[in-house]
């Protein structure tokens, strides 16, 4: 697979990680809103996102809350009030302490089967998108331990598409040949290794087309995954967060010392 080469960003905590990425959110939407009129922002879910969107809500950044769309990565088909659903982790983070419009905010259903959600959302990002130019202008992931972003877990079936053209089995068309209409932009899973088992998720097409995707990793237990998403010739099938390589778009990865320790070409 081709691959643009990632900026690597280290900051010696969580905390700075934080402030640094709130820095360059504030940033991308000031600039898309100056540029197009609105910023689309795809927020990630999880444990390090948190402190950046309290960040962004304790703090004047310049950003125009009434033009942002706010999408959502992946969710856990549990009910919005469970602690376990994303969206209401950044409702209470976020979303309850800033001015933004309510019908900008895009939250993946949950109230039925993943496959239903995922056609549901599916819609939902067909319209909310521009489809001569269908790129969110920022897409925040974070990375588990076994190297998965948003729900695409290692072995997912979506990895398959990742692979290099000459690698795909026969009478499999090349990515380069579908158009966005016959991509898929959300998918239903199932069987998730980590509980709740059943989620929606994004997918790598999509998290591609973002226009900055910024990658927040913290801590000692991800070493071993930094180290083989960055510095390794692992295949997305082994560590998915490999797959996220846009032809266009900038990844780039803020790091803490912690999991960024292993690197051997790290700016330190």
């Amino acid at each position: 697979m081709n691959r643009r080469a990632p900026e690597i960003w280290i900051g010696d905590d969580p905390a700075t990680l934080a402030r640094e990425g709130a820095r360059r959110v504030a940033e991308a939407a000031r600039r898309a809103i100056a540029a197009r009129g609105r910023f689309v922002f795809v927020l990630s879910g999880g444990n390090t996102p948190r402190r950046l969107y309290r960040l962004l809500a304790a703090e004047e950044h310049g950003i125009d809350w009434r033009r942002v769309e706010f999408l959502f990565s992946d969710e856990r088909m549990v009910p919005y009030d469970d602690p376990e659903s994303n969206y209401r982790m950044v409702r209470e983070t976020l979303l309850d302490h800033i001015p933004a419009a309510p019908e900008h905010t895009h939250p993946i259903p949950t109230d039925c089967s993943p496959a239903e959600a995922a056609a549901a959302y599916e819609a939902e990002l067909r319209r909310v998108l521009d489809p001569k130019e269908p790129r969110p202008d920022l897409v925040l992931l974070g990375m588990g331990a076994d190297g998965h972003t948003a729900s695409i877990f290692p072995g997912s079936p979506l990895l398959e598409e990742c692979r290099d053209e000459e690698t795909l089995p026969e009478g499999r068309p090349p990515r380069s040949s579908r158009s966005y209409r016959e991509e898929r932009l959300c998918v239903p899973v199932e069987d998730a290794p980590k509980p709740p088992h059943k989620r929606v998720t994004l997918t790598p097409y999509l998290i591609n087309q973002g226009r900055q995707i910024l990658v927040l990793v913290t801590g000692e237990d991800k070493v071993a995954a930094v180290s083989a998403a960055l510095e390794s010739d692992a295949e997305p099938s082994e560590i998915p967060i490999r797959a996220i390589a846009p032809e266009s778009g900038v990844v780039s990865w803020l790091l803490d010392r912690k999991a960024a320790r292993a690197l051997t070409n790290a700016p330190w």
